[in-house]
């Protein structure tokens, strides 16, 4: 199933070069440009003006900007897959379509991250000395909350855009997700880890890097809704039925589920690759 989200997300990529180049450079823009301020304010060893100046802006970065921008990228990954084709326009159809839901939910994350990670460090650190055992443990557990955190961000902007839920509707289905396909997941993180590797040239983290991830965590989901569709149809009506509102509902709202055999990006090869005006 990941190298099925792979070579969809390479294909649509191969197909919508120039627009994911575009949106990607908008993306990037619009939060690096206040993370630098905030990294400027916390470089000054001032307190006050780190407190005052760099951390509101790193939240205004990471926890409004960033997903609100990202939100905006799944919708437009989900026109590619859906329809085969879209714009820069549903960019910024999708920010404005998702915004309200896509800032709380950045900052539920931003609040999650940095909590998780004040307690692995502040458990092992200050209960190490006195009782190891029990800082240990507590270190370890909010450790692998963290990893767990990390693992839902991944496809809750893609649940987002496509089962249009409330805020802990698609926090809850992103959960769901990664703890029915753990393996999936760690998959997934894996082949991101990589694209953040190469986000460290400046180049790729500005006009690529984004729109790529998006891209690939998009066609993760499509997978993940294939599945649960085609278990929804071997089970019997009646079995259907009695597991309503369970992970078995994650689909493309309002349209129908494509086969694999009927997938464009799903169906091509190196002869399409080497040669696209013979497709």
């Amino acid at each position: 199933m990941l190298s099925r989200a792979i070579k969809m997300a390479f294909w649509v990529t191969y197909d919508h070069l120039g627009k994911l180049i575009v949106v990607n450079l908008i993306w990037s823009l619009t939060f690096l440009i206040p993370l630098v301020f905030a990294v400027t304010a916390f470089t000054t060893g001032d307190p006050t003006i780190s407190l005052f100046v760099g951390v509101p802006l790193t939240v205004l970065a990471l926890g409004v900007i960033l997903p609100t921008t990202s939100a905006g990228l799944a919708h437009l990954a989900k026109e590619l897959i859906d329809v085969k084709d879209g714009s820069v326009r549903d960019f910024f159809a999708g920010m404005r379509q998702y915004w309200g839901r896509a800032w709380k939910i950045g900052l539920l994350y931003v609040f999650a991250v940095t909590s998780l990670s004040v307690s692995v460090w502040f458990y092992a650190t200050k209960l190490g000395h006195s009782l190891p055992w029990l800082g240990y443990m507590i270190s370890a557990l909010a450790l692998w909350c963290l990893v767990f955190v990390v693992l839902t961000a991944m496809l809750v902007m893609p649940a987002l855009v496509q089962k249009k839920g409330g805020v802990f509707a698609t926090v809850k289905l992103a959960s769901l997700l990664v703890m029915d396909n753990p393996l999936f997941c760690m998959g997934l993180s894996i082949q991101l880890i990589v694209i953040a590797g190469c986000s460290l040239m400046v180049p790729v983290l500005i006009f690529l890097s984004g729109s790529a991830s998006a891209v690939l965590v998009s066609s993760a989901y499509e997978m993940l809704a294939r599945k649960y569709a085609q278990k929804a149809r071997d089970l019997r009506p009646a079995s259907v039925s009695s597991v309503s509102g369970s992970i078995r509902g994650v689909t493309r709202e309002g349209a129908a589920i494509i086969e694999d055999e009927q997938d464009d990006y799903l169906n091509r090869g190196l002869r399409d690759f080497l040669f696209p005006w013979k497709g």
